[in-house]
């Protein structure tokens, strides 16, 4: 029973710190496929008196991806019944040309003022419109949803790795004494480690592996479905053997690094 205590004392906060790391990539994923959808759905319209060249406007904004003009004579067809034949023919020579630009990535508050100012000054635009009140919501809300998983993950990694540094403390002095009476004997540094590395390396796998179970089955367990819905973010986007085999090598990594640094530490003590 100690022994098992011991051992889940262990698993429990790097389950902790992977579950963070996992949740994290997941997240940086889902928002990253929403800014791809955001980018093509995002448009810029602009009103010209002169038709636009998509190539020369390229070479001033090469960020700019298309251009499309907005057919306005089915505007105008609706008008028919309610205008004269004269005023019709009067809008049609002297509406001006309306455009919808696509870009090539999602800009910020800045790139986009500048974009909007550079078009400006090209000749015959009168007028653009970049929805920038509602955009800038939408790039400060992806803007926090990363920062606000750099900062958990980060927290929740310091904490669980004090916690594994300090489990790893206890571990290393109950082997302590086996460990010295081999030392004794001439056995090299691994063999005397060997049953700490070997207890460790199983402890490692077992939390790397109930992560992946867990973000597995985690779509039937949370409706994520309502948040992609709801929000646009897709969450479930977890690789059982992709992820998995990233979350045994952190995990491995993380293991082998702390009680390594523990032991040496303890030798030159």
């Amino acid at each position: 029973m100690k022994q098992i205590k011991s051992h889940l004392s262990f698993i429990i906060p790097l389950f902790v710190l992977l579950f963070a790391i996992q949740f994290s990539t997941m997240l940086e994923r889902g928002i990253k496929k929403y800014e791809t959808h955001l980018t093509g759905e995002y448009t810029i319209v602009v009103v010209s008196k002169l038709p636009l060249n998509q190539k020369n406007i390229q070479k001033i904004i090469p960020s700019i991806k298309t251009i499309e003009e907005i057919k306005k004579d089915k505007y105008i067809e609706k008008l028919k019944s309610d205008i004269t034949k004269a005023d019709l023919v009067y809008l049609r020579a002297n509406l001006p040309k309306f455009y919808t630009l696509k870009l090539n990535a999602l800009p910020d508050a800045k790139t986009l003022k500048n974009i909007s100012a550079k078009l400006m000054k090209i000749k015959g635009i009168t007028k653009v419109e970049t929805f920038k009140k509602t955009f800038n919501k939408f790039h400060q809300f992806l803007k926090m949803s990363k920062m606000a998983s750099i900062f958990f993950t980060i927290f929740i990694f310091i904490i669980s790795f004090m916690l594994i540094v300090k489990q790893m403390e206890i571990w290393s002095l109950e082997h302590n004494r086996r460990m010295y009476i081999m030392g004794l004997f001439g056995a090299p540094f691994w063999m005397k480690s060997a049953s700490l590395y070997k207890s460790v390396i199983i402890d490692a796998l077992i939390a790397a592996v109930l992560v992946a179970i867990v973000f597995l089955m985690l779509p039937n367990i949370a409706n994520l479905e309502s948040i992609k819905n709801d929000l646009g973010i897709d969450l479930s986007n977890f690789s059982f053997l992709g992820d998995l085999f990233k979350l045994v090598i952190i995990s491995l990594i993380i293991s082998v690094v702390s009680v390594t640094t523990i032991i040496l530490k303890q030798k030159h003590s």
